[in-house]
């Protein structure tokens, strides 16, 4: 085994137009206390000064590596994810977020931790933070028998991106939805509890998350409607990733989940996204030839108007 000192942490960060905040970012990775460390930076089509903000500090430290996404590849975070991971050669991966910051014993207790508990991957703790201070850190919810992948498929347990430090042999395995513009990271995450649950928590804030009007996640939590829509389509896609190697019980509750944003949706006077594709997923594995698909007919043509919605909806039945 390799001395501690000699672990290489790859730590990887997507940005866009993040002129105003990533360099108090990349200062909290500067002033780590454990230093061996790369940062892979991948900027999604920046319009502002942060890529020049980010090549000045590649250019002061070698540990920091900036790289743009191709313009003929899928735009979003999780492209740039994915072409950070391909650019890193660490032994451990750390996702991070372009306007967060990490405490200074963030990399060095995470990799006390993970080799200490022998674990393929292990979950600090998040703070967040705005311009009027902090708030409470989050208390993740621990069960009795340890971490389940089921439990995280259904929302009973949770953390965020930036709270995991996991093996790259772990990490290899697994690859970002470039399709996903929110929730990527349930997504993700079970996806990697699929191929281990073999995971430690570690009860201590390591990460402050900043919390800002032009965040991602806080727009999407502005509007129910949006909420919803992102929940559907993370379940969608979540669902066709992982299908597979789930459970016959943890598929009908994601279906279920689906049915019922769709419905949310619906009693919202929107059209609820991917409808068909769940009406059919939903006939499907129920086998529900009545009372569903008869209300979720007139739920859909009171918000469209259109008869033709009926005849997409008896397609699903064939």
């Amino acid at each position: 085994m390799k001395n501690q000192k000699h672990f290489l942490i790859s730590i990887i960060i997507p940005f866009l137009n993040r002129e105003k905040l990533i360099e108090e970012t990349l200062v909290s990775i500067l002033s780590q206390q454990y230093k061996h460390f790369e940062c892979i930076l991948v900027d999604d089509g920046s319009s502002d000064s942060s890529y020049s903000i980010v090549k000045k500090f590649c250019q002061k430290d070698k540990r920091f590596k900036v790289f743009q996404r191709p313009g003929n590849s899928i735009k979003g975070a999780n492209t740039c994810r994915n072409i950070g991971f391909d650019q890193s050669t660490g032994d451990y991966v750390i996702w991070f977020d372009s306007d967060d910051l990490m405490t200074p014993d963030h990399l060095r207790v995470k990799l006390e931790e993970i080799q200490k508990t022998q674990a393929d991957f292990v979950v600090g703790r998040t703070q967040n933070f705005s311009e009027i201070g902090f708030e409470a850190p989050y208390v993740y919810e621990q069960k009795p028998y340890g971490i389940k992948a089921e439990d995280f498929i259904l929302r009973r347990i949770h953390w965020y991106t930036y709270d995991v430090m996991l093996k790259r042999t772990v990490a290899e395995r697994i690859r970002w939805n470039e399709h996903l513009q929110s929730w990527q990271d349930y997504n993700y995450f079970c996806k990697m509890l699929l191929v281990t649950i073999n995971g430690h928590y570690i009860p201590q804030v390591l990460t402050h998350r900043r919390l800002h009007s032009v965040s991602i996640q806080q727009q999407m939590t502005c509007s129910s409607s949006s909420f919803k829509s992102a929940l559907i389509d993370v379940y969608w896609y979540t669902y066709q990733d992982i299908k597979e190697q789930i459970s016959m019980h943890t598929k009908m509750e994601i279906i279920r989940n689906l049915m019922n944003l769709s419905f949310g949706l619906a009693k919202l006077r929107t059209m609820p996204v991917r409808l068909f594709e769940v009406i059919g997923l939903v006939y499907k594995k129920f086998k529900l030839k009545g009372v569903f698909l008869y209300q979720l007919a007139l739920v859909c043509v009171a918000l469209t108007g259109k008869g033709e919605v009926l005849l997409e909806i008896a397609k699903c039945k064939n």
